[in-house]
Parts: C-alpha cells; structure tokens; sequence
C-alpha cells in the first residue's frame, strides 16, 4: 500500500506550507454541478428529503419530531445552544452535555464519479474545548442507523469496545480537543504500522489540540487507521498527566462563544480508485481558505458513498452545531 505523503519515518509533518498555499492554485477552473444544498436553517423545509438524523436536531424547529427526525432542539439545550424555535437556526449535533454524540447522514448514494466538493460552516464553542466535528463518507451499500463512538474519537472511529460508524471509508476529524490523532482508546487497532499515528500519540492522555485530521476505513472495532494529520511533533504544553502537541492552523477550530466561532470548511474527494483528498479552511480572518491537508487514499474506494456528520463530547464539552451544507460534483 503506498503510504500517505503526509507521513515520513514514522511521523507526521507539517501542514504549515500547504496552508501558505491558495486552494486549488494552478489548477484549471472546473464545471461544478449541485447535489445537495441545505442550509438547514429553518423549521426543516430546507433539509434533503434524504437526510436523516441520528441524534441531531434543528434548532429552527418547533416539532418536537420533525421532518426525518430533525425535531426541535428543545430537550438538547444543556449549555448556551441557540435559541430553540428561531430562525434562522443551525443543525446541532451536540448541546453541552458530557459523553454525547449527534449524527446526521444523507441516506442517499452519490456514484462515485465526477468527485464531490462539499462546504459547509462549523462551529464549537461554549464549553471546555471538547470534542470536534466529524465529516465522513461511507460505502454506499451501507444502511446507517448509528454513529461512530463518543468523545475523541468524534463520531466516526470506535472507542473501546464501541463501535466506529459502519462501512466507513474516509473520516475528515475537526479536532478541537486533540485525540482524533491520537491511536488510544482504541482507535486504529488493527492497523498496519505506517497507518498508526506517531509514537507520542500512541500514549495515553497526549494530544494534538485544534488539528484536522484524516481517518480510513473501518468496520466495528477494527481499522479507522490514521492517514493524516496536521498535528506536529513540538510539545506546546501539558495537561494533566498527558503532553500536548502543537497545529499549524491560523487559528483555533473553536472560541468561547457562537459569534466568534464560525469557521467554512471545504472538502474535495476526486474520483477514482484511489482519490485525491484535499481539505481547506477559511477561518474568516480575511485571508480565504487556507489548504491545511492534502493526501491520496491508500485504500480502494467503494462504487458509492453516502456522506454524513457527527459530533460528541466526552468528559470536556462543547457545543457543535453545522450550517450551510454544500455538495457538489464535476463535470
């Protein structure tokens, strides 16, 4: 298998020049054609008829059930969510509560041809930095009905004896926390050694703060290997009994509040055996997006997918909510 450029003698390196990159520099303009729009702000009118929830709600809403299970937020309002009931609103995947995960799926196979383009806006704020968001596809024969496991491992990759998400190929982790690169708790096992994160992230309680990260497939509690990763080797600090290791991002996945927290993320998947995965972000500074991760899969691509978000918290928290869903394929 050929190995991730992201990785060099067992380690990972540096996003930081490919962040100084402009997306898509020197490639020719390419014809794109919509898929999905959604921008998930209202009462559910404006959610793919699709889409499905699996723990997630609108915070737009006002029935408590909802159009595909994507009720109101009313009995998930730990912490300082949005508003329930007003618009425009937000698709939360978790409130502030501890040991929490949201998902929601577009239960739809898109054919792998063309590539797909998918933005959408993030945001996590109002708790104590934990966990992240997950964006992820699936094979598309796969009928979901769950999320991955709770806490760092994001809603996509398994914890323990829980389970990863079912028929996962590629997990894009929005890691505020820091443990999506990490191999602990279970993440990875099974996986050969170039596909296992570096040592320091192999021992317990270390992270990688504010990173993006790239997971492969998985199924139950095997595989969901690491393939890249923005973390880097410098110990910026400790927490605890654990170190924590530095990110070449412009800036934090997350803030303490909604208004200071809004951050667009693009993700492109070309088509192919083997995609291209690149992955942007524009923190909203002024700058435009910032290429932070850019590597080709390993690991054969399935004939469809089915894409998704999830959310979770662990013993640390956040609020995690998704706005503006863009899909988008080309000609």
């Amino acid at each position: 298998m050929k190995r991730t450029a992201m990785f060099a003698a067992g380690s990972m390196m540096l996003a930081a020049a490919l962040a100084a990159l402009p997306a898509g520099a020197g490639a020719a303009e390419e014809k794109k054609v919509m898929l999905f729009n959604a921008p998930m702000t209202s009462n559910g009118e404006d959610v793919p008829a699709a889409a499905l929830s699996l723990g997630a709600c609108l915070t737009g809403a006002s029935d408590p059930v909802g159009i595909n299970g994507f009720g109101s937020c009313a009995d998930q309002a730990e912490g300082d969510v949005p508003e329930s009931g007003k618009v425009p609103g937000y698709l939360q995947l978790t409130d502030a509560s501890t040991i929490n995960t949201g998902a929601a799926i577009l239960n739809q196979a898109l054919p792998n041809e063309g590539g797909i383009e998918v933005t959408f806006a993030q945001y996590q704020y109002g708790g104590t930095g934990a966990d992240g968001i997950s964006f992820f596809l699936v094979d598309g024969e796969t009928d979901l009905t769950e999320a991955g496991a709770f806490g760092g491992s994001l809603g996509y990759a398994q914890h323990g004896d829980l389970p990863g998400v079912d028929g996962a190929y590629l997990g894009l982790g929005l890691d505020a926390w820091g443990n999506f690169s990490a191999d602990t708790e279970g993440r990875g096992n099974g996986c050969p050694e170039e596909y296992r994160a570096p040592e320091q992230l192999q021992v317990p309680f270390n992270r990688a703060p504010d990173n993006v990260v790239l997971r492969g497939p998985g199924q139950g509690t095997e595989g969901y290997c690491l393939l890249a990763s923005t973390a880097t080797d410098e110990v910026v600090g400790t927490a605890g009994d654990g170190e924590l290791y530095g990110s070449p991002l412009a800036a934090s996945l997350r803030a303490d509040t909604l208004d200071e927290s809004k951050r667009k993320v693009k993700l492109k998947v070309t088509e192919g055996t083997h995609p291209k995965v690149t992955v942007d972000i524009d923190f909203l500074d002024g700058d435009g997006w910032h290429r932070v991760l850019e590597t080709e899969m390993p690991f054969e691509a399935p004939d469809t997918f089915k894409i998704g978000f999830a959310a979770s918290t662990g013993g640390a928290t956040d609020v995690h909510l998704i706005r503006h869903l863009r899909v988008e394929t080309f000609e």
